[in-house]
């Protein structure tokens, strides 16, 4: 009877065990644009210090889109240690896609007709690396 009861309780904990372990091994994916490419990532952002992000990275704060990185995975990165701009349009009919860093630089110049506003958030800066080859786009 025993051994019964010890083989149940041993059975029902990899039945709880197998029902639980694909939903705690899935991670949230997001978008990152590098000149124009989409790049997936994956996993819980790591907090860094604030302003010791090196790799530049805007996200929007008035339109739903991934971040938009002046450097991809070989291309001057240090790893995805961002440093976080925030960049929000003037005027929100005015937002679109927007996928490469130096668009979003020419949208804020100050040439009079400013289109973007950004500003600097190292309280935001964080890692997460980008994958090459796993676009989402």
């Amino acid at each position: 009877m025993r051994t019964r009861v010890a083989l149940a309780a041993v059975l029902g904990t990899l039945v709880v065990l197998a029902t639980v372990a694909p939903v705690a091994a899935r991670r949230e994916f997001g978008t990152v644009y590098v000149d124009g490419v989409a790049y997936r990532t994956h996993g819980v952002p790591a907090r860094v210090d604030p302003g010791t992000g090196t790799d530049p990275i805007i996200s929007f704060t008035n339109f739903d889109q991934g971040g938009v990185a002046q450097f991809g995975p070989g291309d001057g990165s240090h790893g995805g240690r961002w440093a976080v701009t925030m960049a929000t349009w003037n005027d929100p009919a005015d937002a679109r896609l927007v996928t490469d860093y130096e668009e979003i630089l020419a949208l804020a110049a100050d040439d009079g007709d400013v289109e973007i506003t950004l500003v600097r958030a190292p309280e935001a800066d964080f890692r997460c690396p980008l994958h090459p080859g796993r676009g989402a786009g």
